[in-house]
């Protein structure tokens, strides 16, 4: 048992340290979002880019199936960070 539990920790120590990781890279594509919406509202143009947007998911549900990960979690997944990114610049154009 106490074998289990020592390599269940290992397992959820690198979960854990992934997630970290992951968190600072959606943060780091959140400045940059934060510089598009600067660049969108110094030249006028509206924060979203249906063009833009299907192919940044069309790249997205094929990426994620080569890595084994389902199209619906991949739609919702960069549903989510869109709704963010759009926040973000939301907040610059109101600003």
């Amino acid at each position: 048992k106490e074998e289990f539990l020592t390599a269940l920790a290992t397992l959820r120590e690198q979960i854990n340290h992934l997630d970290d990781e992951l968190l600072t890279i959606l943060g780091q594509r959140m400045k940059i979002s934060d510089k598009i919406g600067e660049y969108k509202r110094a030249n006028n143009i509206t924060i979203l880019q249906t063009n833009r947007w299907n192919e940044i998911l069309q790249k997205g549900i094929q990426r994620g199936a080569k890595a084994g990960l389902s199209e619906d979690f991949i739609t919702k997944y960069f549903d989510a960070v869109h709704l963010e990114s759009i926040n973000h610049q939301n907040k610059i154009m109101n600003s």
